[in-house]
């Protein structure tokens, strides 16, 4: 049996070690297009970053990945695999949660640039300017700041439970209204316009679907308190952008925290790399260490040993793509 790992972008050496446990695995690691085109030949498995699934690497598979019958995400989101498509009759399956302890607090520091000015005193120290005087009036802290999550999968819940830390109160929006841990309050989505009204931080933390596109409106946008910041830590399109800048820069809302955008790699000269309570960061909030979690290396070996036993895999996103 064999599996190709094709994620030009992370080291994995996780996945390496984790195989060594299956002999009966063939693995291998390549390193150009053209060499993933001719490991697909005779794959079974592939192991493959939402990033990596390109458009080109979606026509490679398609083209070459013929005998696939697994594939493997190393990422929660699949958004590019689903824009590019993917082979006939192949399991999906993806990382979800891997990555949420990493996120959540690439949230929380987003909420705490915002709120203690750090672009501010940032640009003070490049300036080599004591800014003390300057930026005290304006700082402020998360604590008793009413805090939104909308959307309470791992990520969302990661974010609630981290948030405790900072004495904030946890209000969610889900599709169902069941009690989840860290989260004083869980709404409807259908009551999303008066929970916005009422929250002093928003972080988007929801799967991107066709029913999710611009879920957080111009209208939305427009409910928000003038005090209100902003985070996205989900996917760009979650978000009217065009209404989200005229905000910003009409100084409606207080600022915003934005790890994703709509279109990215972000443009040079576009607006939000230049409005003053605007925070981007190139779309990172996943990178770091391996933190507390397992790793990839185990979600791979345990949904392995299941699919050599021919039992159900773990974190089945599409069943069988026709």
């Amino acid at each position: 049996m064999k599996l190709v790992c094709y994620d030009p972008h992370a080291r994995r050496d996780d996945l390496a070690g984790s195989l060594k446990a299956f002999p009966e695995v063939h693995y291998e690691r390549p390193g150009t297009m053209e060499a993933f085109a001719a490991s697909l030949a005779d794959a079974e498995i592939l192991v493959i970053g939402n990033r990596a699934y390109d458009e080109a690497a979606a026509q490679t598979v398609l083209k070459h990945g013929t005998k696939l019958r697994w594939i493997q995400f190393t990422t929660s989101g699949i958004d590019k695999a689903i824009k590019f498509g993917l082979p006939v009759g192949v399991v999906v399956t993806n990382a979800a949660g891997l990555r949420a302890f990493s996120v959540a607090e690439h949230a929380l520091a987003l909420m705490l640039a915002l709120v203690r000015r750090f672009r501010s005193t940032e640009q003070g120290q490049r300036d080599e300017v004591w800014c003390r005087d300057a930026v005290t009036p304006s700082m402020d802290n998360l604590a008793g700041k009413h805090l939104l999550i909308i959307g309470t999968g791992a990520i969302g819940q990661e974010i609630a439970r981290k948030a405790g830390a900072f004495d904030m109160p946890v209000t969610g929006i889900s599709r169902t209204t069941q009690a989840l841990p860290h989260f004083d309050t869980v709404r409807p989505r259908a009551e999303l316009p008066g929970a916005v009204a009422g929250a002093d931080m928003i972080v988007m933390a929801a799967n991107y679907e066709a029913d999710t596109h611009e879920m957080f409106s111009r209208a939305l946008i427009d409910a928000m308190k003038p005090t209100s910041y902003l985070v996205n830590i989900a996917r760009g399109p979650l978000i009217d952008e065009a209404a989200l800048v005229e905000a910003l820069r009409d100084k409606r809302i207080a600022g915003a925290g934005l790890d994703v955008t709509v279109t990215e790699p972000l443009p040079a000269g576009h607006p939000l790399y230049s409005l003053p309570n605007v925070i981007v960061t190139p779309h990172i909030a996943g990178a770091g260490s391996s933190g507390t979690g397992a790793g990839m290396g185990k979600i791979l070996a345990d949904n392995l040993s299941l699919w050599l036993k021919g039992e159900p895999l773990q974190k089945i996103v599409i069943e069988r793509t026709v």
